[in-house]
C-alpha cells in the first residue's frame, strides 16, 4: 500500500517514498522503522482488542489526500501535505511565485467557505525559507544535519544555515559585523559562554583603562598644549611639547595608544572569527545533546530548549558597559 500523505503517529512526520516503513501485522498501522523500534510496539496497540483496522479507518481520508491534498516537490519529487510551504525532504519551496501553485490553498479555503488569507492566496508573495534554501538533511560534519543545527540556532536560521553550509563545503565564512560591534556581548548572546566571558573581561578592562587614561590626558595641561599645537598644524610646537612630557606622561600616552590600537585589532579579529566559532560551538553542543538524550524523538525538543539566544544576559551586559564607561569619570 502507498502510505504517502499519511503521518507516522509516533514522530508525526509524513511518509516519503524512500522511507523505511514497517506495518503492524495486527492492525496495519504504518510506522517509521526507527520509530517502531524506539516505541517497542504498535502505536495503536491499545485498540487491537477492539478490532481496530488502520486501512479501513483511513481509506476515505487517504483517498481524499491522494486526490487533492498532496503537493509534489518539483525538485526531488517527494509528496508533501497541502499545508506545507517547503518540502520536508529537500527543503525546497513548494510554491513558485510565478505560477498558480498556491491554488491548493485557495481551493482548501473555498471548500470551507472561509476568507482566504493574503499570505497563502497571493501568487506574488515572496516565500520565506527558514533554512535559506539549504537541504535540511545535508550533513554539516560529525553526523550533524542542517535541520538539527536550525533547531539549535533558532534565531536568524536562513543566515546561519547558508553560512554553516559554506563553511563545511567551501571553508568560506563571512565577516560578522554584529560580533565586531558588540564583541563579547554578542558571543554571550549566542550562548558561547566561555569564550564570550573571556572576551568580555578583556574588553571591559580595555574600556576602563582607556577611559581612565583619556580622562587623565584631557585634564593635563601638558597634553592640552600639545593637542592645541597639533590642531593648529604647528608641527614644531607639537614636537616641542611632546619632548617636554614627563616620563610618566609619556608612558600614559603610550598606553592609551597601545590599548586603542589593541581594541581595534580585537574588534576585527572577533568579527572575522565569530561565525566559525559559532559553527564549531553549535556542532559541539548538538553532538553532546544527541549523546545524552535517550529517546531519538526527544532530540529536536532538547536542541530547541538548549539553543537559541540569551536576551536577558545581553541586556544586562549592555547596562554594565554603560556603567563601566562612566565609572572612571567620577574620579576626576
Amino acid at each position: 500500500m502507498d502510505y504517502l500523505g499519511n503521518k507516522c503517529l509516533v514522530c508525526d512526520k509524513y511518509f516519503h517514498a524512500d522511507d523505511d516503513i514497517v506495518v503492524c501485522p495486527e492492525c496495519g498501522t504504518p510506522h517509521h522503522r526507527e520509530c517502531y523500534s524506539s516505541l517497542g510496539h504498535c502505536v495503536n496497540e491499545d485498540k487491537h482488542a477492539q478490532g481496530y483496522d488502520f486501512l479501513s479507518d483511513n481509506s476515505e481520508q487517504k483517498q481524499a489526500t491522494d486526490d487533492c491534498s498532496l503537493i509534489t516537490c518539483k525538485k526531488c519529487g517527494a509528496k508533501n501535505a497541502s499545508g506545507a510551504f517547503f518540502c520536508t525532504k529537500c527543503g525546497s519551496s513548494l510554491h513558485d511565485i510565478n505560477d498558480n501553485s498556491t491554488r491548493g490553498y485557495a481551493s482548501q479555503q473555498n471548500n470551507t467557505n472561509q476568507q482566504t488569507s493574503p499570505f497563502t492566496s497571493n501568487p506574488n508573495v515572496i516565500m520565506f525559507d527558514p533554512l535559506g534554501g539549504v537541504n535540511p538533511n545535508a550533513d554539516l560534519g560529525d553526523n550533524v544535519s542542517v535541520a538539527q543545527a536550525a533547531k539549535y540556532v533558532k534565531q536568524n536560521t536562513p543566515y546561519f544555515m547558508t553560512l554553516f553550509s559554506n563553511i563545511k563545503n567551501h571553508s568560506k565564512s563571512r565577516f560578522n559585523f554584529c560580533a565586531a560591534i558588540f564583541g563579547g556581548g554578542y558571543l554571550l548572546y549566542r550562548k558561547m559562554y566561555k569564550i564570550g566571558t573571556f572576551i568580555t573581561i578583556i574588553e571591559a578592562m580595555i574600556m576602563v583603562f582607556t577611559t581612565y587614561l583619556a580622562q587623565y590626558i584631557g585634564n593635563n595641561s601638558a597634553f592640552t598644549k600639545m593637542f592645541e599645537a597639533y590642531a593648529n598644524y604647528d608641527l614644531d610646537a607639537t614636537m616641542m611639547h611632546f619632548s617636554n612630557l614627563s616620563t610618566y606622561d609619556s608612558l600614559i600616552m603610550f598606553l592609551y595608544v597601545f590599548l586603542s590600537v589593541g581594541s581595534l585589532i580585537l574588534t576585527i579579529v572577533i568579527g572575522a572569527c565569530a561565525n566559525r566559532m559559532y559553527f564549531k560551538h553549535c556542532k559541539k553542543k548538538i553532538i553532546k545533546i544527541k549523546s545524552t538524550v535517550e529517546n531519538p524523538a526527544d532530540v529536536d525538543s532538547a536542541l530547541s530548549k538548549s539553543g537559541g539566544v540569551n536576551v536577558g544576559l545581553a541586556i544586562s551586559l549592555w547596562v554594565s558597559y554603560i556603567i563601566l564607561s562612566y565609572l572612571p569619570r567620577f574620579f576626576y
